[in-house]
């Protein structure tokens, strides 16, 4: 009786600051607790139906035959514990051991205060992705760890698995799942956990010791991670037929496109191309980023439809930057042939503006060799220079030897000449070579019209000669984005900072109404700050500078926020790493989208 009051003296308070109204009326449980620490069942029976009839909706607790000798006056405690108040419960003990000497709580309730204080420290450092400091904790303590919860567990295999130390990542996942008082959820759970950290190797060896019952509500994503573990070209695996047709089944019916996409990166990955077609088709008209836009264009690039192709990564080239590499890669190699066939004006000039926007010097290589081998020399040798500006290898350096000897600028061409002596062979080579004699085509005569044939009796079903475009000069790119006339009484201005814009929503009975908006004290700033993250604005090409931004940055974010490479751990920034030594491009994908490109020093 004493040990009550004296538990109830203590808690009282903590009780008025927030404690639970149903912890402060739940019944006596004192007698209830005696006869179980007994081992007297038929009498822990009869006081709980007591127990029952007298307060509705009250279960027997969960420790009544676990708890230890000397936990019966606990409830007000284990309240504080579950309520997450460990400062408040430490407090409430402390006060009870100085107010009755010799008292100790009971080792049940110390145990789990140990535990829940350890799984708070575990989820603060993974909360703040302190990994490193989450092994060393793991190191110290990890006798508790490895017998404490499984939330606990994992969260601490995940930082093993983070930090390279896969193998204890999948001892300590699978010492969390073989656990006795492991439920089947809690095993599927950990499963799931350990999916994006370890390879589906592993993931297999851990499923292996669940029953197959058990893992059936996690089939498909055990799927999705088989057939991501195949597009990473992981050793050993492969998706069964049964597997693959479940899965189908299920992004059929997912309105997520990225279930689609991944089937159509499969299905592109086995080289089954019209199965990918279909499903990347499926997956942009459900909302598929530029990314799936970019499966699409390769399918239809490896079935031979170039066009469509072409089109397709030009519509996406703006979100996706490997879109537009692609895009100058299409056309490319038609615009290289030695007699190119004839290219309609508008694809020329979208190809032209694609390329002067992204400095691209494959494209303007292309370009200028299509206008060479057009007769068009002078718009040539001006794509020439931008390529060899751009990106100087060997062909585009050759092509701007050819267009200035073509040109008569000796001087020039032989500067270029010995400018790459000892390193472009085939460019040196043009000063020993012998001048061919034989007018080239573009300077033979013109042939002469043919004279009009008369009219048969038969339906001429000849198609009519297709025009042959002609390159637009890059000077006129700039010509047509010359610098815009802006008046000084147009731009800049000081005007209010606030939106004062208002409507109504529709169906409001308010109707249509102005509200005026507040305005601040003073002339507005006639000057924009700095906003980390947005690229540059149109007019600082012209010198005019911004104010600096809040954290002090003076120059515009480059990349832009929009552009910056995708977060670590998805297939596309995966996809963006540059190997060690990578594989040669294959002869189907020749755009340097699928394998990142090297860029020129």
């Amino acid at each position: 009786m004493r040990a009550a009051l004296i538990l109830a003296a203590g808690l009282a308070p903590m009780i008025g600051q927030g404690l639970p109204a149903a912890a402060a009326e739940r019944p006596d449980e004192t007698a209830l607790r005696y006869y179980a620490s007994q081992s007297r069942p038929e009498r822990v029976a009869a006081e709980a139906e007591r127990l029952a009839r007298r307060h509705p909706g009250w279960t027997p607790p969960a420790d009544l035959w676990t708890a230890a000798p000397g936990a019966e006056d606990e409830e007000g405690y284990w309240d504080l514990l579950g309520a997450g108040r460990l400062d408040a419960l430490r407090k409430a003990l402390a006060d009870r051991a100085r107010a009755e000497p010799g008292w100790t709580p009971s080792g049940a309730l110390t145990g789990a205060l140990a535990r829940r204080a350890l799984r708070d420290e575990v989820r603060a450092f993974a909360k703040a992705g302190r990994w490193t400091d989450l092994t060393t904790l793991f190191d110290r303590r990890r006798p508790e760890i490895e017998a404490g919860e499984a939330e606990t567990a994992w969260t601490a295999a995940e930082a093993l698995a983070r930090t390279d130390r896969v193998p204890e990542a999948l001892a300590l996942f699978g010492l969390a799942l073989a656990s006795r008082g492991a439920s089947a959820e809690e095993r599927r759970a950990g499963l799931l956990r350990a999916l994006p950290l370890l390879p589906m190797a592993e993931i297999d060896r851990l499923a292996a010791g669940i029953p197959a019952d058990d893992l059936a509500p996690v089939r498909i994503d055990l799927i999705r991670a088989r057939i991501s573990a195949v597009l990473h070209d992981e050793a050993g695996q492969a998706v069964r037929p049964d597997d693959l047709a479940a899965f189908q089944a299920y992004a059929e019916a997912a309105p997520d496109p990225d279930q689609a996409g991944l089937v159509a990166w499969y299905a592109f990955k086995r080289s089954d191309l019209l199965e990918a077609l279909a499903w990347f088709k499926r997956a942009v008209a459900r909302g598929g980023d530029a990314m799936v836009a970019h499966g699409l264009a390769h399918t239809l690039l490896r079935l031979g439809l170039r066009r469509e192709a072409e089109d397709v990564a030009y519509a996406w080239r703006e979100p996706l930057v490997n879109n537009a590499l692609l895009f100058i890669d299409i056309l490319e190699r038609d615009l290289t042939k030695a007699s190119p066939p004839a290219i309609e004006p508008e694809r020329l000039r979208r190809y032209a503006e694609v390329t002067a926007a992204t400095a691209s010097g494959e494209g303007a290589q292309a370009l200028a060799w299509y206008a060479y081998n057009t007769c068009q020399f002078d718009t040539a040798l001006a794509w020439f220079r931008r390529a060899v500006a751009w990106f100087p290898k060997e062909a585009t350096v050759y092509g701007y030897a050819l267009a200035l000897q073509r040109a008569g600028q000796q001087r020039a061409f032989v500067e270029v000449v010995n400018r790459y002596d000892g390193l472009f062979p085939r460019v040196v080579g043009l000063l020993f070579a012998a001048r061919s004699d034989r007018p080239s085509p573009c300077d033979a005569a013109a042939p002469r019209a043919a004279e009009p044939t008369a009219r048969t009796a038969y339906l001429d079903l000849a198609p009519p000669p297709e025009p042959r475009g002609r390159v637009p000069r890059p000077d006129a790119l700039e010509a047509a984005a010359a610098t815009p006339l802006v008046r000084r009484s147009d731009f800049p201005l000081a005007v209010p900072m606030e939106n004062d814009l208002r409507a109504a929503p529709a169906g409001s009975p308010l109707g249509p109404m102005a509200i005026p908006p507040s305005r601040g004290p003073g002339r507005g700033p006639t000057t924009a700050r700095r906003v980390p993250g947005v690229g540059p604005m149109p007019y600082e090409r012209f010198g005019f500078a911004l104010l600096p931004g809040w954290t002090g940055e003076t120059g515009p974010s480059a990349p832009s926020a929009a552009d910056r490479p995708a977060p670590l751990g998805t297939l596309w920034s995966a996809m963006q790493a540059v190997p060690a030594d990578p594989p040669p491009r294959p002869e189907v994908a020749t755009t340097g989208a699928l394998a990142p490109r090297r860029t020129q020093p």
